[in-house]
């Protein structure tokens, strides 16, 4: 929605809507810096896997616990996409399996309320992120761990083991 005066016929001249228009392609210039500024910030704090640099609006990341989680480590792809409206729209964080697949496709679950403020400068929405990432690593992987023991229960072989000769 614009604030802009409505139109009327006569006493209403285009010049009228120039600073409205101004402000609407400032504002709409300043979005995407601030995208960008957050997608190189998170890029900066980790390896960047991919990062959609046409819209600067999404960046995936590898995330490694190094053995933090019982020691061994755990290997999570880090999905962070600036999403229309941000800043004042806070970023969308999703984390993603490497290894387990349950169907064939990895499982993924997002991370949500995070600390966020859409004054924070870019580097510390992206700690910010991290600091979430790290928290949530444990409960993502108790929900991996939990998939994964749904598809195979302990004590039920793979249908493949089954009438298999015996070596």
């Amino acid at each position: 929605r614009s604030n802009a005066p409505p139109w009327q016929w006569g006493a209403t001249h285009a010049v009228d809507f120039v600073p409205f228009v101004e402000a609407s392609v400032r504002n709409r210039t300043n979005s995407k810096s601030i995208r960008r500024e957050l997608i190189d910030a998170v890029c900066k704090l980790h390896v960047p896997l991919e990062v959609d640099r046409s819209a600067m609006s999404a960046s995936c990341l590898f995330q490694d616990s190094d053995g933090d989680m019982g020691g061994s480590a755990w290997d999570t792809i880090v999905h962070v996409s600036a999403p229309p409206g941000f800043p004042s729209v806070m970023p969308v964080v999703e984390m993603q399996t490497v290894s387990h697949l349950v169907g064939g496709r990895p499982l993924s679950q997002r991370v949500e309320g995070y600390p966020y403020s859409p004054r924070w400068a870019a580097a510390e929405m992206a700690s910010r992120i991290t600091q979430a990432v790290a928290g949530h690593l444990p409960v993502f992987r108790d929900y991996v761990m939990a998939r994964m023991s749904a598809q195979h229960p302990v004590g039920v072989a793979p249908i493949s083991s089954f009438n298999q000769p015996a070596a």
